[in-house]
């Protein structure tokens, strides 16, 4: 995991894991016979590591009223951490991996239902709401790209402003009626 999220999913060899566990070739080799095995093992620990960094941004975020701006900016703070950013690096590195990719979309599955429970529980004020599927679904989107950016631009006060429109905008959405005009989502 450490290696993941120092040198990246290029770096992360097994001879590197091997390494920095200490244990043998054929031992890693039996666990983790590829690449893709290596590395999607650890999408289950960037998932837990990611969901106790909901847990410690949700302390820091008590002081906010607003249950959607809370919910929002505890997605924010999770999504500049390094193990959100380390899984969405093998999202990436996937991209022309099939083997890594079929791996990735396997344990993404797997993890899905957890992710959803604690994505659902933060919004929980405004669930009933028509648009509470395209809030949820867009907003995940919109943090994952401004993590991404973040890595090249790397500007708080830029990342600060794109977080106020998108309130801005889920507001909106949030008043709006549901895509089938009658208030309920088609």
């Amino acid at each position: 995991m450490s290696s993941l999220i120092e040198l990246g999913a290029s770096r992360t060899t097994t001879l590197e894991v091997q390494r920095r566990s200490g244990a043998s070739r054929g031992a890693l080799l039996h666990h983790f016979p590829t690449h893709a095995a290596l590395l999607s093992a650890t999408i289950e620990e960037l998932v837990r590591r990611n969901d106790e960094a909901v847990r410690q941004a949700e302390s820091t975020m008590a002081g906010v009223s607003d249950p959607v701006e809370r919910a929002i900016r505890i997605l924010a703070a999770m999504s500049l951490r390094p193990a959100f950013l380390a899984e969405l690096e093998l999202w990436g590195a996937s991209r022309t991996d099939a083997d890594l990719q079929a791996a990735v979309r396997d344990a993404e599955r797997q993890a899905w239902v957890e992710r959803e429970r604690v994505v659902d529980s933060l919004f929980a004020a405004v669930r009933e709401t028509p648009n509470y599927d395209a809030v949820k679904s867009l907003s995940i989107r919109f943090l994952r790209g401004m993590a991404l950016s973040s890595v090249l631009l790397g500007n708080p006060e830029h990342n600060e402003t794109l977080i106020a429109q998108w309130l801005w905008a889920v507001r909106i959405l949030l008043r709006a009626p549901g895509p089938g005009g009658d208030g309920r989502d088609a």
